[in-house]
């Protein structure tokens, strides 16, 4: 959900990371249409994405025995540190100045696997697929899901949803890398991974598309269109968009 709030001269924009890596990485219209109040309706394959990440969490509950994270350890990026699934809540606040309105944009997510290995932070994200061999002639992830990870990576994180600034795990590291998993729905097996070290051009693409996202959220340009059928039709919101096509 997109919300708008206006305090004090300034305009904030909250939303999950998902719905930046949804509107950008997808189509634009379905910012104003959150921010409405649109719905969408679960797809199967959304339903049956969720029953796997669930699944998977709990064989990992089942099997692995984390310890608690010292802070010593979180400092010292010389140890290999990894969390449990699904437990680290992420945090990105950007400000921006279009025409002299101040607006803040503050995006929360939370993360499939984070862990630091030789000095390196790695974000985790899986996309559980019907047809992951769909993925064989592709070199890059889809727009959409290189944000997701992207906005993790460039986030402040911790243990809880609402952190107060002592909450905050302030992890050392010598550099920072995304990996994201296709994997197979049914076996829920790993069938191919994206990976790079974030650079200089891969945040200057995240920047961009955070300001683009606040722009539209914030009235001060319109949504361009993917002019692509294929979308619409694949669309978890096109009964309720009158820019299908």
């Amino acid at each position: 959900m997109i919300k708008i709030k206006h305090i004090d001269n300034v305009t904030h924009v909250s939303a999950a990371v998902t719905d930046l890596a949804d509107s950008i990485g997808y189509c634009e219209y379905k910012i104003p249409l959150t921010i409405q109040g649109v719905k969408a309706k679960p797809t199967k394959s959304l339903l049956m994405g969720s029953k796997a990440h669930i699944a998977e969490e709990e064989y990992e509950q089942e099997t692995v025995e984390f310890e608690p994270v010292t802070t010593d350890e979180l400092i010292d990026e010389t140890v290999d540190l990894e969390f449990p699934r699904e437990d680290i809540y992420s945090r990105l606040v950007i400000p921006f100045e279009f025409e002299k309105q101040a607006v803040v944009v503050s995006l929360n997510g939370r993360i499939d696997k984070m862990k630091r290995v030789g000095g390196t932070l790695i974000i985790q994200d899986d996309k559980f697929v019907a047809r992951p061999e769909t993925y064989d002639n592709k070199t890059t992830p889809f727009p959409g899901q290189l944000l997701q990870v992207l906005a993790y990576l460039s986030s402040v994180f911790s243990n809880v949803r609402n952190p107060t600034p002592e909450d905050i795990l302030d992890m050392s590291h010598t550099e920072k890398k995304w990996q994201l998993r296709i994997c197979d729905r049914k076996t829920r097996e790993p069938y191919k991974t994206f990976s790079e070290v974030v650079d200089q051009f891969s945040m200057q693409f995240l920047h961009n598309s955070i300001e683009k996202f606040a722009k539209i959220a914030t009235g001060f340009i319109e949504p361009e269109h993917h002019n692509s059928q294929a979308k619409c039709n694949a669309c978890n919101l096109k009964s309720s968009c009158e820019f299908r096509l």
